[in-house]
């Protein structure tokens, strides 16, 4: 089980990778209380991580974990997110956007590990097959 600061330093690192020796603005860290709007946070209980967003003091979600590349997949893949929606903004056409949001997404992660970026691209298929089968 690691620390904060020991996932802090690991998060640090993926971030001046992906941003070229610097972590891109608000990404990349790990707070451990909330702000109030929606920033992932980390609370360590016992063995147990505990990955929460809160928005105006109102708990939206919890997961747990025992696992410490499992708690850096998760800060990772918010971070990920972020960025690949900002690019998938300027580099896309309205209609285009969730295609090229995708595909950001899977190259940063892919990028950082290939084992993350596979199960990344589950995820999206997955995400997208359901909303398929929702307007079927």
């Amino acid at each position: 089980m690691k620390t904060i600061e020991e996932l802090r330093n690991e998060l640090l690192k993926i971030g001046e990778q992906l941003g070229g020796g610097t972590r891109p603005n608000h990404y990349f860290f790990i707070p451990d209380q909330p702000d109030g709007v929606a920033t992932p946070y980390l609370e360590i209980h016992g063995k147990e991580y505990h990955f929460i967003v809160s928005e105006r003091g109102l708990e939206i979600q919890r997961k747990v974990t025992l696992s410490d590349d499992e708690i850096l997949y998760w800060f990772v893949e918010s971070a990920v997110a972020g960025l690949a929606s900002t690019y998938a903004a300027s580099h896309s056409s309205e209609r285009e956007f969730r295609e090229v949001y995708f595909r950001r997404q899977y190259s940063l992660m892919l990028s950082i590990k290939p084992e993350w970026a596979t199960r990344k691209r589950k995820e999206i298929t997955e995400l997208l097959h359901s909303q398929r089968s929702e307007r079927g």
